[in-house]
């Protein structure tokens, strides 16, 4: 798997694992991490909604910087660090149908809730099922 070359092989690895956890820091510096859904966009772009009064979105209106990881169950993982942004207006509706494309019946466009557009910087694909364990990491090529 070349999820550190394509955003295809990223996106494939993203929608066959969709739960993972996404941490943020709190404005004095304490982590803070939460359960989500992840979708993916054709860019390797990565989308997760969450209830507008929440700590996470609070958190990234003031430090867009988010870690996630992907894949909890099985031996397959990905890890990712990457800049936050809640989407707005255009690119909002234009986000939430992707995500409801990948979640339907979600609420992808409820207006109470942010959806956030998380870009991988950086990226950890570990693989425990094969024997010696792969690990493949860096930053990603697209």
């Amino acid at each position: 798997m070349s999820v550190l070359e394509s955003p295809a092989e990223f996106g494939e690895f993203v929608r066959a694992n969709p739960l993972g956890v996404v941490a943020t820091a709190a404005p004095d510096g304490r982590p803070e991490a939460a359960l989500v859904s992840f979708a993916v966009l054709p860019d390797g772009a990565l989308l997760f909604n969450a209830d507008s009064t929440t700590r996470k979105v609070h958190n990234l209106r003031a430090d867009p910087r988010a870690a996630a990881v992907i894949g909890c169950v099985g031996e397959r993982s990905l890890q990712v660090e990457g800049t936050a942004t809640i989407e707005s207006g255009e690119g909002r509706r234009r986000a939430g149908e992707c995500y409801l494309a990948q979640f339907p019946g979600s609420r992808g466009l409820d207006d109470a809730f942010a959806l956030i557009r998380l870009v991988p910087e950086w990226i950890r694909f570990y693989d425990a099922g094969v024997v010696p364990a792969q690990v493949v990491e860096g930053i990603p090529a697209w």
